[in-house]
């Protein structure tokens, strides 16, 4: 391995590995990975990465506020930097504040197992002092908080707040938990170590085994496509119109020399299994 900057070839490959790791070995619901294949076409953009799983979580919980934070467990303060928050009703922005770390409502979440579940911030006992004043300014009545490693390596703490006491059920916990877990930990960490050229990806494979004489665009057309994506929502997140996609396709797919687009996913497929072989 060798430490190189990831251009759309080395992007192609860390997708099909987590694509590998979370779609084909795991065992997601659909709507997990779903979630998933949409967080990777994400991976080069942290904070489109992110506010894809904020949005989707937002959608499914009681939460006003879905917010997160890069640190380690040994860290004297927690700063959340990424956020998302409803439209209607929202509450305060939490981005920037400074938590005391040390305090036992966020070393709990470290510790804990599983998220942590505070169904009232204004009485529980082990939120207190400057932590409380936070929280309750913020609005928050209850949270949930869970820690994200990824492969035994602290990333960072993603807490869901609610506006009201007594939000939460064991469902929203349990699914909380899972998905923080197992999507999103291994896709933020990948999306985290692109943006600060971290990323350690396997040297340039041999010919053969590259995407033959795909542009950068159709690179990405193509990583759009094994997403499972439709023409439609091609054009839409790349900000081209369907005929455009549309002829990128057809050129994709000379080259490819297939004719179809599930001879297209299938020849994706064996070059990204190439990729991690060589």
């Amino acid at each position: 391995m060798q430490r190189q900057p990831v251009d759309a070839q080395g992007l192609f490959l860390l997708q099909a590995d987590l694509r590998d790791r979370l779609l084909r070995r795991g065992r997601l619901s659909s709507e997990e990975r779903g979630l998933a294949a949409e967080m990777l076409l994400y991976l080069d953009d942290l904070p489109g990465c992110w506010a894809v799983c904020a949005d989707w979580l937002l959608a499914r919980t009681a939460a006003d506020r879905v917010d997160a934070g890069f640190a380690t467990a040994a860290d004297p303060v927690y700063v959340p930097r990424l956020e998302r928050r409803q439209r209607d009703g929202e509450l305060p922005s939490v981005l920037g504040a400074r938590f005391d770390a040390r305090q036992e409502a966020i070393r709990a979440v470290w510790a804990a197992p599983r998220a942590v579940v505070y169904q009232d911030a204004a009485n529980e006992p082990r939120i207190q002092g400057e932590v409380r004043s936070l929280l309750l300014a913020a609005q928050t009545r209850s949270k949930i908080a869970v820690a994200i490693r990824d492969r035994g390596r602290d990333l960072g703490l993603l807490c869901m707040d609610s506006g009201r006491a007594f939000a939460w059920d064991a469902r929203a916990c349990e699914g909380m938990d899972r998905v923080a877990r197992e999507v999103m930990a291994p896709v933020l960490s990948a999306a985290l170590e692109l943006e600060q050229g971290r990323t350690e990806v396997p040297a340039a494979p041999a010919a053969p085994a590259r995407l033959p004489g795909l542009t950068v665009a159709e690179t990405r057309v193509a990583q759009l496509v094994l997403a499972g994506c439709s023409y439609k929502e091609i054009a839409r997140k790349l900000d081209r119109s369907c005929s455009t996609i549309d002829h990128q396709l057809r050129s994709i797919r000379a080259k490819l020399g297939v004719n179809s687009t599930a001879k297209l996913v299938r020849e994706l497929n064996l070059h990204a299994a190439r990729l991690q072989a060589a």
